[in-house]
């Protein structure tokens, strides 16, 4: 099985999980257990995209590793960010944060030693609950010989070479090779970081954050959905307030229309590439940055 994890903190932990591999707002650690591949991802070093690269890390993943070998604000940060999300989270014990998580702040968590990281992380088996074939793309280049690749995560369904693909840039593609950990294979399935060869666009057409779908999808400018605030912020949403939007590989500053109950009306800076069920982050200019989570229930 293919397992993407989000390290949040501690780029110590993600390279003991794998080797290091490609790098742009994310670090991407790889490494084979026997017949499993784990993903880990880390966010830039850059402090001014760490907090969306660290969001994108979290949602992409189905699991979180959090490092306590430092106690401070970043360990806080990402605490309070993951528990925004209903993601199973591995808190390693290098430092004692029993009481911190034990207080209803980590709904799932285990608090487990460095030693014990790469079975809990295999020992979950993750189950497709998509319908529809979903690749979230990371980025497109061209390669000579080969023409347009994309590089993205399998999030639903399953891959296969010859598939002929929808991209929410409007572009329909066709899947001439597929590859994974520098091997071709003819197919892969959800979890799976794949590079695509790909007739039908150039690497201008497809863009960060755009998906490629079994049917076609447009992007959207506003979207309603729903609002989970942190209880560990203190903040009263005004209609008209601007934040910084993270869904999987796309950021985008969003404006939040109204707000009632637990529902929002979100309009998006520019259109981006969303589908009803998605959820995503919130990050604000005070701390903590990420205080709030929501799940998109229509776009338009």
């Amino acid at each position: 099985m293919h397992y993407i994890v989000s390290i949040p903190v501690n780029e110590k932990i993600a390279s003991f999980i794998g080797k290091k591999g490609s790098e742009e707002s994310l670090i991407f650690y790889n490494r084979k257990v026997d017949q499993d591949v784990i993903v880990a991802l880390y966010p830039s070093n850059d402090e001014l995209k760490w907090y969306y690269s660290m969001a994108s890390s979290m949602l992409l993943a189905s699991q979180i590793v959090i490092s306590t070998e430092t106690v401070d604000k970043m360990l806080g940060e990402a605490l309070i960010a993951a528990s925004l999300l209903d993601k199973r989270v591995l808190v390693l014990n290098e430092n004692d944060v029993s009481k911190i998580v034990g207080n209803g702040m980590l709904k799932n968590y285990e608090i487990i030693s460095r030693e014990e990281l790469l079975g809990k992380i295999t020992s979950v088996k993750t189950l497709d609950q998509h319908n529809q074939l979903r690749i979230d793309v990371d980025h497109a280049f061209p390669v000579k010989g080969i023409g347009t690749v994309a590089l993205g995560i399998v999030m639903g369904g399953k891959v296969k070479v010859h598939d002929s693909l929808h991209s929410t840039s409007g572009k329909q593609v066709s899947v001439k090779s597929i590859q994974s950990q520098d091997v071709d294979i003819q197919e892969a399935g959800i979890g799976t970081r794949v590079g695509l060869a790909l007739k039908g666009a150039e690497p201008e057409d497809i863009q960060k954050g755009d998906l490629l779908l079994s049917r076609p999808a447009a992007k959207s400018k506003s979207a309603t959905s729903t609002l989970q605030l942190s209880s560990f912020a203190s903040e009263k949403i005004e209609p008209q307030s601007r934040y910084t939007f993270v869904s999987n590989f796309t950021h985008v500053v969003v404006k939040v229309e109204n707000y009632e109950g637990n529902k929002a009306t979100l309009t998006f800076e520019k259109p981006i590439s969303i589908l009803e069920g998605d959820s995503f982050l919130l990050i604000r200019e005070s701390n903590p940055k990420i205080f709030s989570s929501g799940r998109i229930i229509s776009t338009s």
